[in-house]
């Protein structure tokens, strides 16, 4: 029996000497420990990761931590201590600040209609005790890790089919890595998952081993320990089943040839990474807002499309053509006997006329995502509501929108709709999406909602 999510478990800390007991609570919305003193006064830091032994036998190791002072005294002589952490490590043994994660192991719920491969799902139903062959569904090599996807699950005794079979994910590290850089690694392959169904997922099950899986096996049996699970304080998105539609997805598995495209585009959306990290979480976070209208939904959207690599300005007008302009109007305010400061101003201004304008740049964005899509994937009107979406973007400058009236508030839905589903196709143009999957961006969530809102 592990510690279970929302249930308070009695404790002991390892970190003072004096063995001090407690309470801990592993929960969605809060990981903290209550420790207690009942004769004297105590402090336990928060600056390294605190250990503690919880009832079930196991060694939770707190990370990320936030101390509460301690508090009592006379009369009572009771002092307590509150510890906040962001992460909790559960395993074995103590996970210190120089351990470090070789191999992570995760499952994200609503993603079996992603993964589901016909041909492996037809050797798992064929026996009770499936083959490693038919349990992978790929192993590829990335920058500096190896991204691997496959199948858990649990077999009955009376019968040779599957009862329940679950997706696996997993990472494992060219050089092993500290806590805080691999959970990015597993969020931005999340991250695609979650573009891929529209919807904003999260991570379960995350089991961290400071082995490879090659090491693990050459590791005696009876000296192996299992991996350390881990907990983070993330509240889980209500997503309605509703919602999740593999149909909609630019890549699934169900073939070879469907299943060499996810990989290639898993590829390439890991490597790429270091560039676009930014705009994968404006991504996320515009799904987390897919249920409200609202200028914070709006401006996430502008922040999104801000951060996309692929959708910069770029100028409308060379250099060199530029400065020739500025120089001419300079010579020219110098005859009608204007200031140096004016002079300057004037040129300044001639030069931030080489960068496109909104309009300029929404219609050649436009024109890139229906090359890579095709005719028609966004509407003709497109533009417009792009235009309008800046528009809206001044008037909820300081947070807030006011629809002056019904009309205004479906404009307002409309042009933040038409802003997401632009992202979105821009977040897959570089992708290498096989044909198939091109056609089924239409019916991706933020390009669906955009094509079928009311105005």
């Amino acid at each position: 029996m592990g510690i279970e999510r929302e249930q308070i478990q009695h404790c002991v800390e390892i970190v003072t000497g004096r063995g001090l007991t407690g309470k801990l609570l592993v929960g969605e919305r809060e990981i903290r420990a209550e420790i207690f003193s009942y004769d004297k006064f105590f402090y336990i830091k928060g600056d390294s990761p605190i250990h503690l032994i919880a009832q079930t036998g196991e060694t939770v190791s707190l990370h990320d931590v936030v101390v509460v002072g301690t508090c009592g005294g006379h009369p009572s002589a009771v002092y307590s201590q509150s510890l906040i952490a962001n992460v909790a490590i559960v395993g074995h043994d103590p996970w210190t600040e120089s351990d470090r994660v070789k191999r992570v192991t995760f499952s994200v719920t609503h993603t079996m209609p992603l993964v589901r491969n016909n041909e492996r799902f037809e050797g798992l139903g064929r026996t009770r005790y499936p083959s490693a062959e038919h349990l992978s569904l790929f192993r590829d090599k990335a920058k500096g890790m190896t991204l691997c996807a496959g199948y858990s699950g649990t077999w009955r005794l009376d019968f040779d089919v599957p009862k329940d079979i679950r997706p696996i994910f997993e990472i494992e590290f060219d050089e092993p890595q500290e806590i805080s850089y691999y959970i990015r690694r597993v969020y931005h392959f999340v991250c695609f998952l979650s573009f891929c169904l529209g919807v904003k997922l999260r991570p379960h099950n995350i089991m961290i081993d400071r082995l490879s899986l090659d090491e693990a096996r050459q590791v005696e049996e009876d000296l192996y320990r299992p991996p350390h699970k881990v907990y983070y304080v993330w509240a889980e998105a209500e997503i309605d089943s509703g919602d999740v539609w593999g149909g909609a997805s630019p890549v699934l598995a169900y073939d070879e040839k469907e299943l060499n495209a996810f990989r290639a585009c898993l590829i390439t959306w890991m490597d790429r990474e270091a560039e676009w990290r930014s705009s994968y979480a404006m991504m996320m976070s515009s799904y987390a807002l897919s249920r409200q209208v609202s200028a914070e939904r709006l401006i996430n959207a502008c922040r999104w499309f801000e951060e996309l690599p692929n959708a910069r300005s770029k100028p409308s007008l060379a250099e060199e053509h530029v400065e020739e302009i500025a120089a001419a109007a300079s010579l020219k305010a110098v005859e009608l006997g204007l200031d140096a400061a004016l002079r300057d101003r004037i040129a300044g201004s001639i030069k931030r006329i080489k960068e496109e304008t909104a309009a300029e740049r929404f219609t050649r964005l436009i024109a890139m995502v229906e090359e890579k899509f095709g005719k028609g994937v966004l509407p003709g009107d497109t533009l417009n509501h792009l235009r309008k979406a800046i528009q809206f973007r001044g008037r909820t400058a300081h947070g807030h929108f006011y629809p002056e009236n019904d009309a205004d508030h479906r404009a307002f839905l409309k042009a933040t709709l038409a802003l997401e589903a632009l992202c979105c196709l821009l977040t897959a143009h570089d992708l290498p999406i096989a044909k198939a999957g091109l056609e089924r961006m239409r019916a991706n969530p933020p390009v669906r909602d955009y094509c079928n809102a009311y105005e």
